[in-house]
């Protein structure tokens, strides 16, 4: 039997400044749409705006808040695609014995060893408020 694979719900762009970002990915929206405001992210340590993509996925604008992850990448790396968040493969087996909120809900880092980013988060499918 064949495991359900994680559907992908959004991605995130890491900066130090969040309406200049706004502005540049402004073509990547939903034509008339806007960002919003978001739940931060407790596992990247940033400020989240999101709006949905042209593409059906969410695009999230992160800035940093604290030391965290966000932070980490954009010293390493400056701004970029920092961030994929995907829906648990199975709700009832993939619920995160940790977790912390973030702008889908409830979230934790896969288990993929990438200390560095980009990041992949898993979000519980029952909780994404999408």
């Amino acid at each position: 039997m064949t495991r359900p694979q994680p559907r992908p719900i959004g991605r995130g762009w890491a900066t130090v400044d969040l309406e200049r970002a706004e502005r540049e990915l402004r073509e990547l929206i939903v034509a008339g749409s806007s960002f919003e405001d978001a739940a931060r992210s407790g596992a990247l340590g940033a400020r989240c705006r999101r709006a949905r993509g042209s593409d059906g996925e969410w695009i999230v604008v992160l800035e940093p808040d604290s030391e965290g992850r966000v932070a980490g990448f954009l010293a390493r790396n400056g701004e970029g695609w920092a961030a994929r968040w995907e829906r648990a493969a199975n709700a009832a087996t993939d619920r995160p014995a940790r977790s912390l909120e973030g702008p889908f809900g409830p979230e934790r880092l896969a288990g993929d060893g990438r200390t560095g980013g980009p990041f992949r988060l898993i979000v519980t499918a029952a909780t994404i408020d999408a």
